[in-house]
């Protein structure tokens, strides 16, 4: 009996010491917040923002309907908070690019790294697409909000250096939204391409041979870039 009331005491004052510690706290509402997000990113990549219900979401991530709006106070803000955690990175890449001294390595890096990350998020790239498909009302504030900067960041990269001879300024744009087919249509249609090709778009050997892809577009269109400057 007094080897259980001394266990109690002491589990006690784990939860009385640990339990009032704000990073304690922290970490099992952010674990809670990411497989609320993760869920969110399956189901809205099937049903679309319109089509999808807060509990079927809830149900997905295993917390209760209502606990869900203590973190997230719509099923709008969870949308965006989806987005945000799926696209702000990559833009946060292209402006390491901008400040990067080595052209030839960060280029190569930063392909990579857009590659790795919509590999981790391949559903942020559904959800996208079916938005796009379903004409659904967000689809003003996901061009505006999230990919006309990313445009424009591409577009400002490609003005600010010298254009090769064999590309036409007026293309900037559309290089800009080729890169962006070849990233998130890649993960978005993987279905299709695998039905199609056999091979699984998502698989470790189908990113990598995507990336080569990409890095070797970059090599063609802007041979600059692709000229190692320790070379020679």
């Amino acid at each position: 009996m007094f080897v259980s009331l001394r266990l109690v005491t002491q589990v006690t004052d784990i939860t009385t010491t640990f339990g009032t510690d704000p990073a304690f706290q922290a970490e099992p509402t952010a674990r809670t917040e990411e497989r609320i997000l993760d869920a969110s990113e399956v189901v809205f990549a099937r049903r679309g923002l319109a089509g999808t219900r807060v509990r079927e979401i809830a149900a997905a991530a295993g917390v209760n309907g209502a606990s869900l709006y203590n973190y997230f106070p719509s099923k709008e803000a969870l949308y965006e908070a989806v987005l945000e955690r799926g696209i702000r990175p990559l833009s946060e890449l292209l402006a390491e690019f901008a400040a990067a001294p080595d052209e030839h390595a960060s280029a190569r890096r930063i392909v990579r790294a857009v590659m790795q990350h919509l590999a981790e998020r391949p559903h942020v790239s559904k959800l996208i697409y079916l938005e796009v498909i379903s004409q659904g009302d967000y689809l003003p504030t996901l061009a505006h909000k999230w990919f006309k900067p990313i445009i424009e960041q591409i577009v400002g990269e490609l003005e600010a250096r010298p254009t090769p001879e064999h590309v036409d300024e007026d293309l900037f744009v559309h290089v800009a939204t080729l890169f962006l087919h070849l990233s998130f249509g890649h993960f978005a249609l993987a279905p299709l391409l695998h039905a199609a090709t056999g091979e699984d778009p998502t698989s470790p050997v189908g990113i990598e041979r995507q990336t080569r892809l990409l890095e070797t577009l970059i090599d063609q269109l802007f041979p600059r870039l692709a000229s190692d400057p320790q070379a020679g």
